[in-house]
């Protein structure tokens, strides 16, 4: 009862009945049960005891209504209570992080607890020789300095004031000059144990410019392109590049989207147009946000959980979630290349039924991705009731383990336990293993298993390119556990695997037809990497294929850690001692699979009848069209000038902090998706007529359509409402990727931000940008469209509100103004005047606008210019 009574100690009150009421005095020292017969029980926990019989109810407080606060933009922040909370707060220490004396104790390494020694209930263990006897290293976090750069606006707001160009290799600011990371890490740490620089996660940081101001180049001075990460599941940036260096697979991608695919969210046409943007990059950063997008919606895709979560989450297990999606992402792609009538038969030692494939049968021909990656396997399934015997060919992407399980039977007509029998009958051109090191158990076998010491770094150190004896690259650390090379070899139903170290003797079993026997290599892996307060993240390791390899390169191996990409060692990739990285995904390639493929059977035709067609998927039929399509006799050529202009509408406001000074902070932009574009004749006897005005239906609610900025309205994009073309979001992307293959030349006003959002990575030579034609260099302001076509053109545009015909049409006629200009000579004194008039009119559009924005009296002179002569009526 008391405070002295023992612990889980119970009483038992002794009645008959049942218990109605409990009470507790309010002196605290007596407590009263009652039962159903009337009867008073009263204990108390001492002897004499007190209690009030005439006490009072308890009287509580009044609840008091929070106050309404209403913020407007004038609002202090101190008016702003106490939020509401779920999650404990800071200062609630946790007990694990307290302790009463001196620091807590250190982990044990798992090398000493792995080569201890029981005796007479003492373990020993050598000294592994990074600690001194009878001393701890007592480990001490340093605060990690990021190593970022300044943004491109700042840069050019830099060479602005000094004048010149700085071109020290030592500034980690400037674009394009970024100092060694790891610099002689290898003699100090030959088993990868430390976490190079490299590694870490990247972010991108936001200014006032949005993501265009982010300085992209510092991270990458290679020639290929690197992918961003501010899109949601941008996690499967390190499979797509790993998928795109399988030269097999980028062919039949890019030859998928060549044909008329009529799945809208087609996965195998999203990677194609992706891979044709990293064609083109140039070491330049692109975005993988239409596959994404198609990614998300994909019902199964968010029933399997391969979605990343909104918040991120540090005990996630990215190496898991990639497994997972590598699983769906082949099947999935093996559905949509299977999706033709006629499948082509690109491999040349696949085991097929002839007769099957003679008399047409498409289901005898496998998808391309089958042949690729699939494991030609028999499955024999037996009843264990009538022995009826089944036999099919399947070709799994990965190989799962076989359990006792139930089927039909057509024998018996009843689910029977079977006996299922697998015999490989092909081996794939590219292996694709998931490692399964899902948590910290499975990854320590990696470490486990690997080199404890390196033994050629001490015996005969080797310089990084130099070659041995044989004419092999010497690594300077031993063998790792992860094979580089591996052959396989089967008879029958008997398999035999083997390590293969380059630069050996290759068995002769291994030697055989290349139909029961394969060397497969290393080509890719994809890693987990953890740091040491950071989110897990994955990196990808690509070696590249030799016709693609950059000139001087001293690797093949590459890091594509997100838009970072640096050639690594080769001995950075066998490594995997270090606890900060764990393996999820490896890439194996046959050595002879060039000779082994017969891609020239793919579809390599283009099917531009896309760009002769109306297509509109909205209930009414368009009226009065503004555009005309094109006819076949108006096929674009190389050089064909083009007028572009796109609208666009916010899928996602922009996310803004407000700091303790009271300037705001971009911490992620709007995301913005493509609403409308229209393309012009640029020349000919229809120029500035439109030929394509697409209206994009999309499916992903929309939070601010920018009615003001684009012209949009809220029914403009509903098929059920559209008074317009509405068309498919991959339709539109299609015709574009048509224009820009075809060699088209695409003039408009801020080309690079629209083609960034509608995620088209098109050529610069191909691109005629007014913005950067009336812009001179050394001045920070870039002017706007409205304000030349006032000036130069004498043209009130935009008046309500954006109309992207008119202002495609008003950029075309600004650029043959341009050349009209550079043909007189008198380009350079008009762009003069252009700024001259900007300044006299304070960059706006016209006097009719001044006036709007002219001040009451007193504020005059805080407007005009010095010696500016403003004239108004009714003033003098």
């Amino acid at each position: 009862m008391g405070s002295y009574a023992p612990p889980a100690q119970f009483y038992q009150i002794q009645t008959s009945s049942y218990i109605t009421a409990m009470d507790i005095s309010s002196s605290g020292q007596a407590l009263v049960f009652g039962d159903g017969a009337s009867f008073v029980y009263e204990y108390a926990d001492r002897e004499e005891f007190e209690i009030n019989p005439y006490s009072l109810p308890l009287s509580t407080p009044d609840l008091v209504a929070p106050p309404n606060v209403v913020m407007t933009e004038e609002s202090p922040l101190s008016s702003i209570g106490m939020p509401y909370y779920t999650e404990p707060l800071l200062s609630v220490w946790p007990s694990n992080t307290v302790y009463e004396v001196g620091h807590p104790a250190p982990q044990i390494d798992e090398e000493v607890l792995r080569n201890m020694k029981m005796i007479d209930f003492v373990g020993h263990a050598p000294n592994p020789g990074n600690m001194l006897r009878n001393q701890v290293a007592r480990k001490k976090k340093h605060a990690h300095k990021r190593d970022v750069p300044k943004f491109r606006s700042e840069q050019e707001r830099e060479l602005l004031l000094a004048n010149t160009v700085i071109l020290d290799d030592e500034e980690p600011h400037h674009s394009g000059r970024r100092s060694s990371s790891t610099g002689d890490l290898r003699k100090a740490d030959p088993l990868g144990l430390i976490m190079p620089q490299h590694y870490r996660r990247v972010e991108i940081q936001y200014s006032k410019f949005g993501v265009d101001d982010f300085d992209f180049g510092y991270y990458n001075q290679t020639v290929y392109g690197g992918l961003e990460t501010h899109i949601r599941n941008s996690y499967c940036n390190s499979l797509l590049q790993m998928l795109y260096f399988t030269v097999p697979l980028r062919k039949i991608a890019k030859s998928h989207i060549g044909t008329p695919c009529p799945k809208e969210n087609c996965l195998l046409c999203e990677l194609g147009f992706l891979f044709r943007m990293l064609d083109d990059a140039n070491g330049q950063n692109c975005q993988a946000t239409n596959f994404l997008r198609a990614f998300s919606t994909i019902p199964q895709a968010a029933a399997l959980g391969l979605f990343e979560p909104e918040t991120p989450d540090r005990n996630i297990s990215y190496s898991t979630l990639m497994q997972n999606f590598t699983r769906f992402i082949m099947e999935q792609l093996h559905q949509e290349s299977n999706a033709s009538n006629e499948n082509p038969l690109i491999s040349k030692i696949l085991n097929l039924d002839n007769d099957a494939v003679k008399s047409g049968d498409s289901l005898a021909v496998p998808s391309p991705m089958q042949q690729l990656f699939g494991l030609q396997t028999l499955s024999q399934s037996k009843c264990g009731s009538c022995n009826h015997e089944i036999s099919r060919i399947t070709y799994p992407f990965v190989v799962d383990m076989l359990y006792p399980k139930k089927a039909w039977c057509p024998s018996c007509h009843q689910y029977q336990p079977t006996t299922t029998k697998k015999i490989i009958r092909g081996l794939p051109g590219v292996l694709l293993i998931n490692s399964g090191a899902s948590n910290s158990d499975e990854a320590a076998i990696w470490r486990q298993n690997g080199p404890n010491s390196p033994k050629n770094s001490l015996s005969s150190p080797q310089i990084e390119g130099q070659e041995s004896d044989n004419g092999q690259d010497t690594p300077s650390t031993p063998a790792s556990w992860l094979p580089e090379r591996f052959g396989i070899h089967f008879n029958g139903s008997d398999i035999a695997i083997k390590a293969l170290p380059p630069g050996k003797e290759i068995p002769i079993e291994f030697k055989g037809a290349p139909d029961t026997c394969a060397i497969y290599e290393l080509s890719s892996t994809i890693l987990q990497i953890k740091a040491d307060e950071e989110l897990p993240h994955l990196v990808a390791q690509i070696k590249i294929p030799t016709d693609e390899l950059e000139e001087h390169s001293k690797t093949p191996w590459y890091l594509f850690n997100d838009f970072l990409v640096k050639s690594i060692r080769h001995d950075e990739v066998l490594s995997l001692k270090g606890t900060w990285k764990t393996p999820s995904v490896l890439q194996y390639t046959r050595i002879d699979l060039d000779s082994l493929l017969d891609l020239e059977k793919l579809p390599s035709e283009v099917d531009y009848s896309l760009l002769f067609k109306d297509l509109s998927i909205a209930k009414q039929p368009v009226v009065e069209p503004r555009h005309e399509i094109l006819t076949p006799e108006e096929m674009p050529k190389p050089g064909t000038i083009v007028a572009i202009d796109a609208e666009f509408v916010a899928l996602n406001q922009e996310e803004t902090e407000i700091r303790s000074d009271g300037t705001k902070s971009l911490i992620r932009p709007s995301t913005l998706t493509l609403a409308r574009v229209s393309v012009l004749r640029g020349d000919g006897e229809k120029e500035n007529v439109p030929f394509i005005d697409d209206y994009i239906a999309t499916s992903e609610p929309v939070v601010d359509y920018l009615t003001e900025f684009s012209g949009i309205e809220a029914g403009d994009l509903d098929p059920k409402t559209s008074r317009y073309t509405l068309v498919p979001l991959k339709v539109a992307y299609k015709k574009l990727r048509m224009l820009v293959d075809l060699g088209c030349i695409f003039v408009g006003h801020g080309l690079n931000k629209d083609f960034r959002i509608i995620n088209l990575l098109v050529p610069p030579e191909q691109i005629i940008d007014t913005v950067d034609i009336y812009h001179i260099r050394n001045r920070q302001r870039k002017i706007s469209l409205r304000f030349l076509a006032w000036h130069l053109l004498h043209q009130d545009i935009q008046s309500e509100s954006h109309d992207s015909i008119e202002d495609a049409r008003t950029a075309l006629v600004l650029y043959k103004k341009y050349l009209e200009y550079r043909e007189n000579g008198t380009f350079g004194q008009v762009l003069e005047d252009v700024y001259e008039a900007g300044h006299r009119a304070n960059w706006l559009k016209g006097p009719k606008d001044a006036l709007s924005r002219i001040p009451t009296t007193p504020q005059i002179e805080s407007v005009l210019a010095p010696n500016q002569i403003f004239t108004v009526a009714g003033w003098p």
